[in-house]
């Protein structure tokens, strides 16, 4: 019998290998994204990495587990002053300002995806 990860592991993989194929994932590869484009996504991953140590907090606070409240702590931290700091040096590598990046309006792709993550962190247990 199939474990619960293998069957998993079947339903995604398909998804996972057109995931392999998108022009942005393919264009950043060989280096064929417009810079306009690579431009816009890092704009709406400083968006999305502000939404996710959000949705992390809630974690921290549904956490039963002293060691999962460490975890996700952890996690936190690392993401608002590690992976912040990074993205944004990095980001400076492409003439994006923080106040750029601090002004950027959630795109409404981003919106529906931090909006889901926000939405099954406040209601999951």
């Amino acid at each position: 019998m199939k474990s619960y990860t293998c069957k998993l592991r079947e339903v995604a993989d398909p998804l996972w290998e057109q995931e392999k194929k998108h022009p942005l994932v393919t264009g950043i590869g060989d280096g064929s994204l417009p810079l306009e484009i690579f431009s816009n996504y890092l704009k709406q991953d400083y968006v999305f990495l502000i939404e996710f140590a959000r949705v992390i907090s809630i974690a921290v606070t549904k956490s039963e587990e002293i060691d999962s409240m460490a975890w996700f702590s952890t996690l936190l931290n690392e993401t608002l002053n590690t992976e912040m700091d990074l993205h944004v040096s990095f980001c400076k590598d492409f003439s994006i300002t923080l106040d750029e990046l601090k002004g950027t309006k959630m795109s409404p792709t981003t919106y529906e995806y931090t909006s889901h993550l926000m939405t099954v962190a406040l209601k999951g247990e």
